[in-house]
């Protein structure tokens, strides 16, 4: 839908006002009628690639964080990649928050020790920035961002290296809210990036036109969309040599003026394609950096034929097409199936070690597999249900599984046992976990069948002594909670501060 398209469909006054006021004089006295028959005539500035670049750089300097932070995350990493550009506006929600936990996560998965020069450079750069007055300036803003794309750092590992620093997304790791979303939302509107339109379910919906998207795209760099490059990538992979690879790659700084892309002195072929995808554009990966450079005619006029495109044009002529083969190229969703769902149904057999039921439904074949597969089942209860993802653990001492909370870690162990839990019995290895945790830990979970009165006692115990809370929840409870919130808040992030409560879990406590 390009920009005159959508303006038929513009869904109340109240919006047909935010979107004029880019470019509309006196909106606020027109009625929707009258503001419809204004965005006709100023649609080609709302098309613009140089109004749509002064708008979003405008964007960066926002006097709200919030905005400056949010704003092309739900653009360039969220809406540029749906088919269409349009999103149902409680999606973008969603994912914009899915986002800012990923990369919360990643940061806490993140080896600064295996870090790169160049990342440790910028690092220090992020750091000497934020130690005046706790905030980064504008000048150091542009300076940071002309450093970030000489040294060919992505906007995703930014994210990373501030959120190790606690300052991502916001102070102390904490995410944005809905309503800062939606305040970005409203700035992005009132620039004339960002649309609004009601589907045919009456659903409200987020929808960049495609005519303002190209200019979107042109500002950030985009040629095609990221599941298309994916796919185009996994296509020059099989067809080329891994030698092919390594030229484009190594060639990149020496025709694009950044800084030479640090490779492993035998990298494979999964990590050039890693490299590929966030340092090198679709146009150059098959064209090269030079007339002789890329791909030749004959293998790229054979890609189109595999397409079912036109096999004739010069060298340009057939890029662009295949570009615009995998740039439309939709995204189907296959679900595959996740052995760990199952475990779900038999979650309080595999606490309360009921082997005779586990081995009758063939659950287990081994009676020491029971306390592996409790864990494996809390993994998937908490990824795919509660939208928390588990982080990667390392070394041999450490929780059953641990969370990012903010700034802190969630920490939880399992304890698959016949008869009640008694947490004396465990405290000293789940201080031991408390203790040498590189982060606070805000709350550790037990996952047990049922707890012994004197459990909760030391709880409180523990807690006079400690900053860190024990909570004592059952399988049932965590599974009941689990499935009502996937159910009544699907695609939705459980808040893992409903945990944060000493002794026994309760589950009033908890906003469904």
């Amino acid at each position: 839908m390009d920009f005159r398209s959508y303006i038929e469909q513009i869904p109340n006054i109240t919006i047909a006002k935010r979107v004029a006021a880019a470019y509309v004089a006196d909106y606020r006295r027109l009625n929707i009628d009258e503001i419809k028959q204004f965005l006709e005539k100023t649609a080609p500035q709302y098309i613009d690639p140089q109004n749509v670049a002064k708008s979003l750089d405008e964007l960066k300097l926002d006097s709200n964080r919030a905005v400056r932070i949010i704003a092309p995350i739900l653009m360039r990493n969220y809406l540029l990649n749906q088919d269409d550009f349009i999103s149902i506006q409680k999606n973008t929600d969603a994912a914009v928050l899915a986002y800012e936990q990923s990369i919360i996560d990643q940061s806490n998965n993140f080896d600064f020790a295996k870090a790169s020069r160049d990342v440790a450079l910028f690092k220090y750069m992020l750091d000497t920035a934020w130690a005046y007055n706790n905030d980064v300036s504008v000048d150091e803003k542009n300076l940071i961002e002309a450093l970030r794309k000489y040294l060919n750092i992505s906007t995703m590992e930014q994210h990373i290296l501030e959120a190790k620093a606690g300052r991502f997304p916001e102070e102390g790791n904490c995410l944005h809210t809905l309503d800062d979303i939606d305040n970005a939302r409203k700035a992005l509107q009132s620039k004339g990036l960002l649309m609004c339109i009601k589907d045919s379910d009456g659903n409200m919906c987020d929808i960049i036109p495609s005519d303002v998207a190209d200019g979107i795209r042109t500002y950030y760099g985009i040629e095609i969309r990221t599941y298309g490059y994916e796919k185009l990538v996994d296509y020059v992979i099989k067809k080329t040599k891994k030698s092919y690879l390594l030229g484009i790659v190594s060639r990149a700084g020496e025709h694009k003026g950044i800084a030479a892309i640090e490779l492993s002195a035998n990298p494979t072929v999964a990590e050039l394609r890693d490299v590929i995808l966030k340092s090198i554009s679709p146009s150059n990966l098959l064209g090269g950096f030079s007339p002789r450079d890329g791909l030749d005619v004959t293998a790229l006029s054979a890609w189109c034929a595999d397409l079912g495109l036109p096999t004739a044009g010069a060298k340009a002529v057939l890029i662009s097409r295949i570009l615009k083969y995998y740039d439309e190229m939709r995204r189907i969703e296959v679900k595959t199936e996740d052995c760990r769902e199952k475990l779900l149904a038999c979650y309080h057999q595999l606490a309360c070690r009921d082997l005779k039921y586990l081995r009758s439904n063939n659950i287990i074949d081994k009676d020491l597999q029971c306390e592996r597969l409790f864990e494996d089942a809390t993994d998937y209860l908490f990824e795919k249900l509660l939208l928390n993802k588990p982080l990667t653990l390392t070394g041999t001492e450490h929780p059953d599984g641990k969370l990012s909370f903010k700034d802190k870690y969630i920490m939880w162990d399992n304890k698959s046992k016949e008869t009640p839990v008694n947490l004396k019995d465990h405290i000293q290895q789940f201080d031991g976990y408390i203790r040498t945790s590189d982060k606070d830990v805000a709350v550790f979970m037990v996952i047990a069948p049922e707890f012994t009165e004197k459990s909760v006692q030391e709880c409180v115990d523990y807690m006079l002594n400690n900053d860190t809370q024990i909570l004592l929840i059952t399988a049932n409870e965590l599974k009941e909670v689990a499935e009502q919130w996937s159910k009544k808040h699907p695609g939705e992030i459980f808040n893992l501060g409903y945990f944060k409560q000493n002794g026994r879990f309760d589950i009033k406590l908890v906003k469904m």
